[in-house]
């Protein structure tokens, strides 16, 4: 059985490599609103996309030439969109309107292919992978 935990860590970044941060953020915020704006409808739920297939397909390609994002980036900006459509989608079939999921918080989604932890962590940020320091928790 696999076992899957998330870790929120100190993320240590240069003075100088900050801003590749923040617009790293703000590109990733980009695209999953953009994501967010094609897969819903005010009109019914039915109308909705919540196919991340038929959403990347329909996206990506843009989102991708838009950016300076990896393109594990894009993708998972328009799969935390989908997501959260779907999660609509469920409270609205439950009777519970919902509306269009909106990102702003300061959030960008991370996976094996764009981050590397290890002695020497690599985050992907906009048009490349940089070292940053990270501050691993201790373990119990």
């Amino acid at each position: 059985m696999e076992v899957r935990r998330t870790g929120i860590v100190k993320l240590d970044v240069l003075d100088e490599r900050r801003d590749d941060l923040h617009t790293t953020k703000e590109q990733f915020l980009r695209c999953a609103n953009r994501a967010s704006e094609f897969c819903w409808s005010d009109r019914h739920y039915d109308e909705c996309v919540t196919s991340k297939a038929k959403a990347e397909r329909a996206l990506y390609d843009d989102l991708k030439a838009d950016t300076d994002l990896t393109a594990n980036l894009v993708q998972k900006a328009i799969r935390r969109a989908v997501e959260a459509v779907k999660s609509g989608v469920d409270r609205w079939k439950k009777g519970r309107r919902t509306n269009q999921p909106q990102f702003d918080s300061w959030s960008v989604v991370y996976d094996k292919r764009s981050a590397t932890f290890s002695r020497s962590d690599a985050l992907a940020e906009s048009g490349e992978t940089v070292a940053e320091e990270l501050q691993h928790p201790a373990v119990c």
